[in-house]
């Protein structure tokens, strides 16, 4: 794939959101051009036929050791080419951005906080998208009820075409996902309540006198739908009844805890044994973390897992 194309299709994003869009279900469905992908009809059916290509991304030890002292990024920007993974983690309160390429820390940036600042916070995580998705897989994470595409191919001479939904952008070489840009804004967008240094878990709770919004909505007893999956190669799927209980010392899970508080919405824990993060969502909680397990041979082997709940 030439790179090239890819780095001029991602400059293009901000000048083409002033474009005007074909949006689908309106007058201008005639005009879409009928090679985008999936786009048969005036009408778009994203029907998700594996499953598995929703599956969370496992996190890599920076990753996790990131997300444990900094939290939820505000945006971020995925890259795909040539198996190549690059992911940019945007944390605008605290002027730090990160990349990674594969899971590796590629470069840091700890920059001065600009005065300016929006404080809203994309509603997706990293780890919910991967190069095998489509244009299908990308609505259903969304749940947008609408969605915007324009093709780049008379520009770039290759079916190369730009998605705009619900809080991202995306690009696509036919059916095959370039990139992801979140746009933390409107129904894409949460708002962060939290100051620019990180509170303890009872400075919180003194501060807000109630839980978040997210925590309120797992609060206490709930069924979730658990998939997992293990760098080992292996998966698991399961229902549960999960309890929270938040308290000042942290939160904790059916009982086990405290999980101390390191971001909104972000608790974990690190150890000799290993460390787990939980990240509470409105419609979803993922947990990410690193446990040691005998092998075959009898030998300690470290595993790193990523579990997404969603309540029934």
């Amino acid at each position: 794939m030439n790179k090239n194309i890819l780095w001029a299709v991602s400059l293009l994003i901000l000048a083409s959101l002033a474009c005007q869009l074909p949006f689908l279900g309106d007058d201008n469905a005639d005009n879409i051009e009928k090679s985008l992908p999936g786009l048969d009809t005036d009408t778009f059916s994203a029907t998700v036929e594996d499953p598995n290509l929703l599956a969370a991304v496992p996190l890599s030890p920076a990753q996790r050791q990131v997300l444990l002292v900094k939290g939820q990024p505000n945006r971020f920007l995925l890259m795909f080419m040539d198996g190549l993974r690059e992911e940019t983690w945007y944390y605008d309160q605290f002027g730090y951005e990160v990349t990674f390429r594969n899971g590796d820390v590629y470069n840091e940036i700890d920059g001065d906080i600009q005065l300016n600042w929006v404080d809203f916070v994309t509603i997706y995580s990293p780890w919910q998208f991967n190069q095998a998705m489509g244009l299908n897989e990308l609505l259903a994470i969304s749940e947008a009820d609408t969605f915007a595409i324009e093709s780049l191919a008379e520009t770039f001479q290759e079916d190369l075409s730009l998605v705009y939904m619900k809080g991202l952008v995306a690009g696509l070489r036919g059916e095959d996902l370039l990139f992801v840009r979140t746009v933390p804004v409107g129904e894409g967008a949460r708002t962060l309540n939290i100051p620019v240094t990180q509170p303890t878990a009872q400075s919180q709770l003194d501060a807000t006198g109630s839980l978040t919004v997210a925590e309120q909505t797992h609060a206490g007893t709930n069924y979730y739908q658990v998939f997992c999956t293990y760098s080992d190669g292996t998966s698991e799927e399961d229902v549960a009844p999960i309890t929270w209980d938040f308290r000042e010392d942290g939160v904790y899970w059916d009982g086990d805890g405290p999980f101390p508080l390191r971001s909104e919405n972000s608790y974990g824990s690190s150890d000799d044994t290993g460390d787990l993060f939980i990240y509470f969502q409105v419609n979803a909680i993922t947990i990410t973390g690193e446990f040691f397990e005998l092998n075959e041979a009898g030998e300690e082997e470290l595993v790193s897992m990523t579990c997404v709940l969603t309540q029934e």
